[in-house]
């Protein structure tokens, strides 16, 4: 059982649901009511009962715990495949994901969240850039052969073929360069070589800004359809 102490009310819900997580998983719990009750009877405060059972709606919440299904009772609960890997591993990949989760564009969503369920952040970035490649070619109504840096230079320069007229020529140039810079620096290296994302939260903040770049393009869709 963790220790009981009132230091635990000021402890965020997400770090105290992988406390409990962890406390439950290795004390082989099985009852989040026993749980709660066995911290009751020694001697835990009201508010500390009401803290555990705000992190156990947080586990549930997330699938982390889920109800046991061989238990008759409503309380019963067990570690699920994704809360034992949160457990064993921690929660850097956990809160990747939870970070896709939330307001995602779409069509980054669809492509690259699947890959980071599984695992593969390489090819969750490599998807997302490559959808926003995509979507530049076909706005700009290039053939494929237009490819990389080259094409975001041809879409966003001075002249480009999709750049706001309107925009003063700091903003254009500020567009092309972020556009050719993330595709430079994320989008090639994963589609020439293995990369190998030790830090699965900046896998995550790239595929972010694949999804702002989504959310520029809409905008410029707009812009262009329009007219």
């Amino acid at each position: 059982m963790l220790k009981l102490t009132q230091e635990l009310l000021d402890v965020p819900i997400d770090q105290l649901g992988l406390m409990v997580l962890k406390d439950f998983l290795d004390n082989d719990g099985w009852n989040r009511s026993s749980y709660v009750g066995e911290a009751r009877g020694a001697g835990a405060s009201i508010q500390i009962q009401r803290a555990l059972a705000e992190a156990f709606s947080w586990l549930e919440g997330r699938g982390l715990l889920a109800l046991d299904p061989s238990q008759s009772s409503s309380n019963a609960v067990f570690v699920t495949r994704i809360g034992r890997l949160v457990a064993e591993d921690g929660p850097d990949a956990f809160y990747a994901t939870e970070r896709l989760q939330r307001n995602l564009h779409r069509a980054i969503e669809r492509v690259a969240r699947p890959q980071f369920l599984i695992g593969a952040y390489e090819q969750g970035v490599f998807v997302a850039m490559k959808a926003v490649e995509v979507r530049v070619r076909a706005l700009c109504r290039l053939g494929d052969e237009v490819v990389g840096v080259d094409l975001m230079n041809k879409a966003w320069g001075r002249s480009g073929l999709i750049t706001d007229p309107d925009a003063v020529p700091g903003e254009q140039e500020g567009t092309r360069a972020l556009f050719a810079g993330a595709y430079a620096v994320f989008r090639n290296p994963s589609g020439h070589r293995e990369v190998d994302y030790d830090d699965v939260v900046e896998a995550a903040e790239m595929v972010q800004l694949a999804s702002l770049l989504m959310r520029i393009l809409d905008r410029t869709e707009r812009r262009i359809s329009s007219k």
